[in-house]
């Protein structure tokens, strides 16, 4: 499930991000509000920040506003692509791999790959340019009113890590030797 998190960002002062739990894309678990979460940063970023995006320019042939609607389908599909291929092309050390996995924390990189995290560098984009703007469309989405509830009510969790790398061990149930 999409949440928020706090960190300090560069200045000093306290920042908000938004994370997923589990991997949007290719071979993700794709839930439904980890999905709305990544649509709607693409929609801020690729068609409410048009123009004003460093040149960053929604997938070809992609003419509408992407749907805020949880489904994982060819047209989220093709952003996530569209989107790492674009920062790759533009020096950012991000693996292509048509997946959106969660950050561990905003600025980190993948422990395994070396990588950025697509989804940081996304969320990133969007809070920078929106701020250069002067518009709160990325820090308001929690409270944004033509975003679904459930996208919504899933970013006014705030915590620090995803699912995905929160170990919990299994309970040990100690034998009692009885037979």
């Amino acid at each position: 499930m999409a949440f928020s998190t706090t960190f300090i960002g560069s200045s000093g002062n306290p920042r908000t991000a938004y994370n997923i739990d589990w991997s949007v894309g290719l071979i993700g678990s794709n839930t439904r509000e980890d999905v709305m979460l990544v649509q709607a940063l693409f929609r801020i970023f690729y068609y409410e920040l048009l123009g004003f995006n460093d040149g960053f320019d929604p997938p070809p042939g992609e003419n509408e506003v992407i749907v805020v609607d949880g489904q994982k389908g060819p047209i989220t599909q093709k952003h996530i692509v569209h989107f790492q291929e674009q920062a790759i092309a533009r020096g950012q050390n991000l693996k292509p791999d048509g997946i959106f996995d969660p950050y561990r924390a905003p600025g980190a990189s993948s422990t395994i790959s070396k990588t950025r995290y697509a989804l940081d560098l996304l969320n990133n984009g969007c809070a920078n340019l929106c701020d250069a703007q002067g518009i709160d469309n990325y820090n308001n989405l929690p409270n944004r009113q033509d975003m679904p509830l459930l996208l919504r009510s899933a970013l006014k969790r705030v915590k620090k890590t995803a699912n995905k790398y929160t170990y919990v061990a299994p309970v040990v149930v100690p034998s009692t030797g009885g037979a």
